[in-house]
């Protein structure tokens, strides 16, 4: 087998508009598809991969979320160029999006770590040039 990479990544959300508006005005991302059959969500452009969001407005996600970010570490990391880092954090700040302590220091390059409206543990990260 050789797969060719990664296609999506599936994040549950409450809200889809409410989500929807967090991936593209706050982080960029472009909407390519609808669906509303079945359960309701959308694929969002994540450059060289896809993020589904789908809509389960009863599903209690924080606990969960939080222990698999806080004890195993899952979480999603965006690569960005490290010209644009810097303006990336300032519009997490500027979006009132808490990025704890952060910008930090990660091997060869910086990480903020914060959370979209859903507990969705997520990074942003530059390597070094």
């Amino acid at each position: 087998m050789r797969l060719l990479g990664i296609h999506h990544i599936a994040l549950n959300v409450r809200h889809l508009d409410r989500a929807e508006g967090f991936y593209t005005d706050v982080l960029g991302f472009k909407v390519l598809q609808r669906f509303s059959k079945g359960l309701r969500h959308l694929m969002l452009d994540a450059g060289n991969s896809q993020i589904a969001l789908f809509e389960v407005p009863d599903l209690e996600m924080q606990l969960h979320i939080e222990e698999l970010s806080e004890t195993g570490y899952m979480h999603f990391a965006f690569k960005i160029e490290k010209k644009m880092f810097q303006l990336a954090v300032k519009k997490l700040r500027d979006h009132n999006i808490d990025i704890g302590e952060g910008p930090v220091r990660r091997g060869e390059g910086e990480s903020v770590y914060f959370q979209d409206l859903d507990c969705n543990h997520l990074e942003i990260h530059c390597d070094d040039e």
